[in-house]
């Protein structure tokens, strides 16, 4: 009980009470420790909770390959890609480079020369003028993910009599090193695949919304509508809207909120039709087909709903979020919130 439970329970209160109230403490070793020290300790923690969350996934899939569970196969490619990413970034490198030095006036010209059009580089004056350069070593702009391709390489410049020295980027640029093998991995497996996973969002989002906006009461009218605002604003096609057709759908919805006012649906439609038909008229007569008013421009209304609704509703969110968490730390620093013990 000791150890499990009073013993973690006072560390966290002990180290909670003091980052708070650190800050007000005008103490060079309490400042040190609420800047630095805690810090750091939680990047400690949050390393090893991805390497445990990590070791955790690849337990379930070999878990679902081994006992043959449904979609097993997609498991495999799942261990594959955690072996072939750990095994790119910590134990190959795939970042060789070649670079060229004490190279004479006449092989410069067709050393560039090779380089450009093996390389599809610009324009092999610039090499050319690199490679000349004194007392500089001109790196070939081109990873090579083997030894062996690099070195295929240098066979097409051994000719020339030209000093040439093949590198490897030291570990851990190499993860960032364009056309290295983690980076290869990189841009043409992850990428792909998280556009595909975006993709598909787009369509499970339609299908939230399409739920989540049938019309059942006021509030979700105006998401409807907002919605729809939105995503016309958004695209080509709401430049083209004219002002008449967004003046009819004000109209519309002015006569939908006050239906329930109008006991002879006759009258709601004339309503509707009186309105439209002066609120046409008087955008006619006062010339609003080749100057409209940007209140009746879908784009605007985008830009102004954007602007001010959806603003002050996702500021609205963050300051509950901040409560939530100012709330929840404080009873897990004064002992009350246990969850974190596992009770």
């Amino acid at each position: 009980m000791l150890l499990k439970r009073h013993i973690p329970l006072f560390i966290v209160v002990g180290v909670g009470l003091l980052t708070l109230f650190g800050h007000f403490i005008n103490q060079e070793n309490i400042q040190n420790f609420v800047d630095n020290d805690s810090t750091q300790w939680f990047d400690i923690i949050a390393s090893f909770a991805i390497f445990l969350g990590a070791l955790n996934m690849l337990k379930l899939q070999l878990l679902k390959i081994t006992r043959k569970q449904k979609n097993w196969q997609y498991s495999l490619l799942a261990v594959f890609g955690f072996a072939f990413a750990v095994f790119a970034g910590f134990f190959f490198r795939g970042a060789n480079f070649i670079t060229l030095s004490q190279v004479s006036a006449d092989a410069a010209a067709p050393i560039a020369q090779i380089i450009t059009e093996e390389f599809e580089l610009g324009n092999s004056a610039v090499i050319e003028e690199k490679l000349l350069a004194e007392n500089v070593e001109y790196e070939i702009p081109k990873i090579f993910i083997t030894e062996s391709g690099a070195e295929e390489f240098m066979e097409k410049l051994e000719s020339f009599k030209v000093t040439m020295v093949l590198g490897a980027k030291p570990w851990g640029a190499h993860m960032q090193t364009e056309g290295s093998l983690f980076s290869w991995m990189f841009f043409n497996i992850f990428n792909p695949l998280s556009a595909s996973m975006f993709a598909l969002l787009a369509f499970f989002v339609a299908s939230a919304s399409y739920r989540a906006f049938r019309i059942r009461n006021f509030e979700a009218t105006l998401l409807l509508v907002a919605g729809i605002i939105l995503m016309l604003g958004r695209v080509p096609i709401g430049e083209l809207i004219p002002w008449w057709m967004v003046a009819i759908l004000i109209v519309f919805g002015i006569g939908a909120l006050t239906a329930p006012w109008f006991k002879d649906k006759r009258l709601l439609v004339a309503f509707i039709l009186g309105g439209i038909l002066l609120f046409v008229g008087i955008g006619v007569s006062m010339g609003w087909n080749e100057a409209p008013p940007s209140a009746l421009l879908i784009p605007v209304i985008q830009d102004w709903i954007f602007d001010y609704p959806t603003t002050a509703g996702s500021r609205a969110l963050m300051i509950g979020i901040a409560l939530g968490i100012v709330a929840t730390s404080f009873r897990i620093i004064i002992g009350i919130e246990r969850s974190f013990l596992g009770e």
